[in-house]
Order: C-alpha cells, then sequence, then structure tokens
C-alpha cells in the first residue's frame, strides 16, 4: 500500500516574504555541504520561551528534524513533558514573528502512547526553495490541548551531515529487543474464519523495544502499509497466533505516518517474562485494510545497535574568558574554555584551554569532539546558536556514540564582558543551553 503525499499549493506561499524579517545570517566557521546527495537536513529545538503571543508548555521541548530531497519533506519530531500534540506544522516567519502554516505534519491527536512520529509529505517546489534559501526564516511548532497556539516552537537550522530520522524518533536509550515483520510471518486463522484480512505483502517493519520495570519503550517504522490502527506484542511462537499481552499503541493514524515511538505501561510480570524469553513473543502491526495484523516479526535479545538522539540542557554551565591583547593593540575578553554539567551526567569543556576543541564526556565514556559549521546570533545578551560536526573520541558505546552533529541552540547569557580589562585576568560568565547529539 503506498502512502498518499501532500501538495502544499503555491498560493500559500504569498506571505513568506512578509511573515516577519529574517533573522541574522549565520556565520559560517566551515563549508556547510549537501549532506548526501540532493538531500538536505533541518533541525529545529523546540521550547516554550519561543513562542509568541502566547505561554506555551514550560516545561516542555522537542526536536524536530526534517529531510527534504526534491518535492518530498520527510519530518521526525520527539517531545516530552507537553500534552499530546493535537498537531505539528512548519511555520513561515523569523525569530520572534508568528507566521501561518506552510507545512502540516499531523492535524489530529495521535494515541495516548505516542511521544515521537515520523511521516513523509510533499511540498511546492517553490515552499522547498525558500526553506533551502532560508532555514531561519521557519520554524517547528507542535500544539497541544492546553496550548492551541503552540506549546513549543524552535527556528530551523541547516545541518551539514545526514542524519537517520528514525534515531531522532527513537530518542536517547538503546533498545533491547529487536523485531523484524513482515507478512510472511503472518498466520491465516483457517480454523476461526473471523474474515479478518492478513498480511500485506508490500509492507515491512522493524521493531525496537526496551522493556524495564512496569513499561515497554517502543519504536515501530514502516513502509508500504495503509493507516496503521494499532501494534501490540501477543504471546505466540512463529506458525501460531496468539493473545496480545501489551497493546503499545491503539488509534488510527494519519496516512503519512511512518513510525511512532513512545512508552507503554505493562504489567511488571508481563514485562519480566517477555524480557526472559523474547522468541516466544511477537510484534504485530495492524492497518485499517489488515484489521487481523499486516505485518508481524518475532522479538529478539540478540545484541544489536540502532540510532539514537538526545537533548540535554545545561544544568550549571560558565563560559569562560581571558583577557588577551586583540589585533588592534587594546585588552578584551576572549573565550578561554566552558565549563558545564548537562542533564544525563553529560560534561562539557574545552579539550585544551584557550584554543579547543569543545568536547562532551557522557558517564560511561562515550566523547565527541566538536567544529563549529555555523554560528546563528541570538540576541545581544546571549551567546550564538551553533551547529557543529562531531568527532567520536571515547568508548564505542553509550550515549554519544553515534553523533554526528552537535546543536546548540536555545542559548541563554554567557557573553563576554565589554570594556577594558587587566591583562591575564579572567572572567567566568553563567550561560544556558540545549544540546542537541543527532547520528
Amino acid at each position: 500500500m503506498s502512502i498518499r503525499k501532500f501538495m502544499i499549493p503555491s498560493a500559500l506561499l504569498a506571505t513568506v516574504l512578509i511573515a516577519g524579517p529574517a533573522p541574522a545570517q549565520a556565520s559560517t566557521a566551515s563549508t556547510a555541504s549537501t549532506a548526501s546527495g540532493d538531500e538536505v537536513y533541518l533541525a529545529a529545538g523546540l521550547r516554550s520561551a519561543n513562542e509568541v503571543g502566547a505561554p506555551g508548555d514550560a516545561d516542555g521541548r522537542s526536536t524536530v528534524v526534517l529531510k527534504i530531497s526534491g518535492d518530498e519533506v520527510t519530518f521526525a519530531a520527539r517531545w516530552n513533558k507537553i500534552g499530546m500534540p493535537t498537531a505539528g506544522h512548519v511555520h513561515a516567519g523569523g525569530k520572534g514573528v508568528n507566521g501561518d502554516v506552510r507545512l502540516e505534519f499531523f492535524t489530529k491527536p495521535l494515541p495516548t502512547t505516542v511521544l515521537g512520529v515520523t511521516g513523509t509529505l510533499r511540498a511546492d517546489p517553490e515552499l522547498v526553495k525558500a526553506l533551502l534559501d532560508n532555514p531561519g526564516g521557519f520554524y517547528a511548532n507542535l500544539h497541544d490541548a492546553a496550548h492551541p497556539k503552540g506549546a513549543v516552537r524552535g527556528q530551523f537550522h541547516r545541518l551539514s551531515q545526514r542524519i537517520d530520522l528514525n534515531g531522532v524518533l527513537h530518542g536517547s536509550d538503546q533498545a533491547t529487543l529487536l523485531a523484524r515483520a513482515d507478512a510472511a510471518q503472518e498466520v491465516q486463522e483457517v480454523q476461526e474464519n473471523d474474515g479478518e484480512q492478513r498480511g500485506d505483502q508490500d509492507g515491512q517493519a522493524t521493531w525496537w523495544l526496551r522493556p524495564d520495570g512496569a513499561s515497554i519503550a517502543y519504536t515501530a517504522h514502516w513502509s508500504g502499509l495503509g493507516p496503521v490502527t494499532n501494534g501490540h506484542v501477543h504471546k505466540g511462537t512463529p506458525g501460531s497466533n496468539g493473545p496480545v499481552l501489551a497493546d503499545l499503541f491503539a488509534g488510527a493514524l494519519p496516512q503519512n505516518v511512518t513510525g511512532v515511538a513512545g512508552v507503554t505501561p505493562v504489567s511488571s510480570k508481563t514485562v519480566t517474562r517477555i524480557a526472559a524469553d523474547p522468541g516466544r513473543y511477537y510484534t504485530n502491526l495492524h492497518a485499517a485494510d489488515f484489521a487481523g495484523g499486516a505485518v508481524r516479526g518475532r522479538l529478539s535479545g540478540t545484541p544489536f545497535t540502532h540510532p539514537r538522539a538526545l537533548t540535554a540542557d545545561v544544568l550549571r554551565g560558565e563560559q569562560i574568558y581571558s583577557c588577551a591583547q586583540q589585533p588592534s593593540g587594546a585588552y578584551a575578553f576572549t573565550q578561554l574554555g566552558v565549563t558545564a554539567k548537562l542533564r544525563r551526567g553529560i560534561d562539557h569543556s574545552f579539550v585544551t584551554p584557550g584554543s579547543g576543541p569543545p568536547q562532551w564526556i557522557a558517564p560511561n565514556g562515550s566523547a565527541v569532539r566538536g567544529a563549529v559549521v555555523t554560528r546563528t546570533p541570538n540576541g545581544e545578551t546571549n551567546i550564538p546558536e551553533l551547529v557543529l560536526n562531531a568527532t567520536q573520541s571515547g568508548t564505542p558505546t553509550g550515549l554519544l556514540a553515534h553523533t554526528t552533529q552537535i546543536l546548540r541552540l536555545n542559548t541563554t547569557g554567557g557573553v563576554a564582558p565589554t570594556g577594558a580589562c587587566r591583562p591575564g585576568s579572567q572572567a567566568t560568565v553563567p550561560y544556558g543551553a540545549d544540546y542537541i547529539y543527532l547520528g
């Protein structure tokens, strides 16, 4: 079953150039190349503080990444601490300016356990050109019932490397169970003759599960299916059908959606049994036209890797400056380093004070170093927002092990003191930011 595409008409672009002033042009420290062939990736870090005209959800956040290839736009969104989104959009408008909707990810509530979604749609070529020419002139917005004008918002930044959108969908934790699902594994109920269609020959899916305590975290992404309606874990070995043990998500999804992720409460007894002997259980995706099961996959506990994405905000952070002589002969504060403790126990510093590069080290020893690609001004009182390329420098597993791109977004404070300074003196300035790690 092919996925229906959505076209945004040219007429909707009429206000793109008048939706508000374009953001300040980002400065480039190294050439940002197209990520892969004709694919371009844009990313946004969404926070309530970015909402304009109405308050958002104060503790909410989200990451949204777009992959643009020709007129096809694939999106991935993952959110935290907001109500179930009722809509997700791309709007035209620079920072501090509200603008009209240009693309609609989805326009109705998703199943209650969902925390992330991927999907595909088509965009008018003029809109694509506008997005590529000026990503910062557009923003992503998630709306929920309590915040109909927007719960969290963030401007787009162009990335320099390819990003796996299923990692954005999944989030940060390593899954422990895997299932690869297809129509061939479905079992027809000949004896019951229930009349339900089973086995979509065009479809396939991949599941990543993490059973833990009294819940199962899940990620499912698929292709070739009609509108998906349910995702389950059943008890049953190959060749036999069994009862549903965990209803991971339930509710018809928009037709353009190609993946969901979330966390579902499940009895601790069931979670323990699935984790102990996964081969006795299987996943099943149901679709509107295959109510008995579109694609099925047996669970496996064999270790595997998968893409991940992580957002970690600064819990305590300082930009460190030293009073040094400038080319003009005068003295001024220039950056010496940074010291910050991020969420998830990540430490941020310079490898070598005064010369860098910046580094981030996770508690398990996974680590990355960064090289600035672009700097985008974020007001006179805040340090710039950054896009950085990441190089691995730690253990091959863990939080940061697959990171290839880092964004420093939603910055506050941290600007160097101005005016005269005593040669060799130092100053530390508190700052805040969200760091987004993509791979």
